[in-house]
């Protein structure tokens, strides 16, 4: 069951953007768990991109309990642990800033409740192909969804489906 959903367009610079749960901070190649689609790195997710930077469509499912698994009308999917700090909550955030080209805050801030806590967390995208290595400044052509859930059991990141070839 979803408690909650968010959409936003979210602007990502050098092929990214993060899901953060803790202080950001640098990552490091190699250092952790690493997929073509996103990097697991304890309380911080880099979410990798198809554009060099601009405008990607971003929607978020928190969940109760684990949703169903459909990657029908998706290119790529990926799945992991986010480990929330205690003074911390779960945002989605864009690689430089939060304001989009209107001034606006064009990130998802405040997704859960401050309190240590682990989700499991499946992004999906679609669509990383077609504005590859640009930097697009038109209307998003990438697509992505975050479902996270709570969990109590660390499990292992996995990639679960990677055909766009990005």
């Amino acid at each position: 069951m979803i408690i909650e959903r968010h959409q936003s367009v979210i602007d990502t610079d050098y092929h990214q953007f993060m899901i953060e749960a803790g202080p950001l901070r640098e990552l490091i190649h190699g250092q952790d768990p690493d997929f073509p689609l996103a990097m697991f790195a304890g309380d911080l997710l880099r979410v990798n991109v198809g554009v060099k930077s601009g405008p990607v469509n971003v929607a978020v499912e928190v969940h109760q309990t684990p949703p169903f698994y459909d990657d029908s009308a998706w290119e790529d999917s990926v799945e992991g642990d986010l480990i929330q700090g205690t003074a911390h909550r779960v945002n989605i955030v864009s690689f430089w800033d939060n304001m989009n080209a209107d001034g606006k805050a064009a990130d998802i801030l405040g997704l859960t409740p401050p309190g240590e806590r682990r989700y499991r967390v499946r992004i999906y995208a679609r669509g990383k192909n077609i504005r590859f290595d640009a930097h697009h400044d038109g209307d998003p052509v990438e697509d992505y969804l975050i479902q996270m859930w709570p969990t109590a059991e660390a499990e292992s990141p996995r990639q679960i489906k990677h055909t766009s070839g990005r």
